[in-house]
């Protein structure tokens, strides 16, 4: 797999680093590289930043995190306790500018790679191929701003909640206003089935941070499940599956994946995307602890608790002095939207056949979940919490869609234990259903360098 860590930039579009830096507040690559030949757009999408970003606020704002000590001041602190103001004046609002950042290389490669001349017809076809490449990684970063910054799609005010600002072109110099949900979410969508209809792309990428088929029929399935498209999200996922149905037996490792290298030995991931946090360690001193209901809720031989929190800890493991954590999409997430889909559909039997495929592989020993199930969408939602321990915001994002379901809907709390008993001493902060504080702040540094762009409402 190459490593190339090279920041691409666009050499004529001089205007494209004022406009970024400006109404984007991000800071392209200084190194300028105008890119002219297929090799030259084949090595921008071997970029490791591609598959690198970082969503650990959503994580930390979901309901499986815990921080045991909040006095330290800080916007981690303050996202955790879901305060009004999360960001300082100067703050740098790192998820939403290291997107955009690689949105920026995408559409680079997007509005510049259909315009070079090629030399033959296979140039072509690895023509269609990166740009198919490069509109499934658009579409899953987008996917994560329009989940993280605006409403879920299924509250139904999709067309007319804000989302994120859709930047399809590198060299736009206007300030951009932030597009609907509605609007996002199309763009998704026609993003993922333009790559799907091309014909050289592979089943699988040559490596793991290449994506193929596989990958853009499961992030499909994801879209139209957070739509609330059942049918089709079924459909997608199905068709991800008869690519790739294999799943890593943890009985087998001794490690949870996380890496990039351990990502590439797992025969699950379809594509690899991981979050990197360093600036965690200053503020509170070592890794992100695990919500005591989520530990709680896995049995006593689930090895993903064994190997997520080691040594019967409550904190989340790290790799070489960071925190690191998996984002990838693969086999157990098209499982997982299988599962809801035919649960939803109250095909029982088969979505429980689903969840025990998953729990075979994760646990010590055979613990299959009963099919005598009045309501299987609590359980559905429960497993899939124990399997995406802080994916990506994946917690999050669910939780936004349960609470438009008085059944599945959460208040959420937050609490100080006692360090030695572990017993609730105080409740310090309260999130209830539907509130507007499920949206993440945008950065005021963010605002004032552009005002088009309307505040989140807090």
């Amino acid at each position: 797999m190459k490593t190339n860590l090279i920041k691409y930039g666009l050499l004529i579009f001089s205007c494209l680093l004022f406009s970024c830096k400006k109404f984007l507040d991000i800071n392209p690559s200084t190194t300028i590289v105008n890119p002219s030949t297929i090799k030259d757009f084949e090595e921008m999408l071997n970029s490791q930043q591609l598959a690198e970003c970082n969503f650990f606020y959503a994580d930390l704002t979901s309901d499986n995190s815990f921080i045991d000590d909040t006095t330290r001041i800080n916007s981690y602190k303050n996202a955790y306790l879901w305060e009004k103001d999360i960001w300082l004046p100067s703050d740098n609002d790192q998820p939403y500018n290291d997107v955009y950042e690689r949105i920026l290389q995408l559409n680079i490669v997007l509005d510049k790679l259909p315009t070079i001349k090629l030399n033959n017809s296979e140039d072509e076809g690895r023509r269609r191929v990166i740009l198919a490449q490069a509109k499934i990684h658009r579409a899953w970063f987008y996917f994560q701003l329009a989940n993280f910054y605006g409403t879920d799609y299924t509250s139904g005010t999709s067309a007319s909640s804000l989302a994120v600002p859709l930047i399809l072109v590198p060299g736009q110099v206007e300030r951009p206003k932030r597009a609907t949900v509605k609007e996002v979410y199309d763009q998704i969508i026609l993003d993922l089935k333009d790559a799907i209809a091309t014909k050289e792309l592979p089943a699988m990428g040559v490596d793991i941070i290449h994506p193929g088929l596989a990958a853009a029929h499961v992030l499909l399935a994801r879209t139209y499940l957070y739509m609330g498209d059942y049918d089709n999200a079924l459909k997608e996922a199905e068709n991800g599956l008869a690519i790739k149905k294999e799943l890593l037996n943890y009985k087998d490792v001794k490690s949870y994946p996380v890496t990039l290298l351990e990502q590439a030995k797992n025969p699950e991931v379809m594509l690899a995307k991981v979050g990197i946090d360093e600036d965690y360690y200053r503020y509170f001193g070592g890794f992100i602890r695990g919500d005591y209901e989520l530990l709680e809720s896995f049995g006593w031989n689930d090895k993903r608790k064994e190997l997520a929190f080691p040594n019967y800890s409550n904190l989340f493991l790290g790799r070489e002095g960071k925190m690191t954590f998996n984002y990838s999409i693969g086999v157990p997430e098209a499982m997982f939207i299988k599962a809801e889909c035919l649960a939803r559909k109250g095909q029982v039997d088969a979505a429980l056949a689903q969840l025990n495929e998953i729990r075979a592989n994760r646990l010590s020993g055979t613990d299959n979940l009963s099919s005598n199930v009045n309501d299987i969408l609590p359980l559905v939602f429960s497993e899939k919490r124990k399997e995406f321990i802080f994916h990506g915001g994946i917690r999050l994002f669910d939780l936004k869609r349960m609470n438009r379901d008085p059944k599945l809907a959460k208040t959420l709390k937050r609490v100080q234990r006692d360090q030695w008993s572990g017993e609730i001493e105080k409740e310090l902060a309260e999130l209830v259903p539907n509130s507007p504080r499920y949206l993440m702040q945008i950065a005021p540094r963010i605002i004032q360098n552009n005002p088009a762009i309307i505040p989140n409402p807090r």
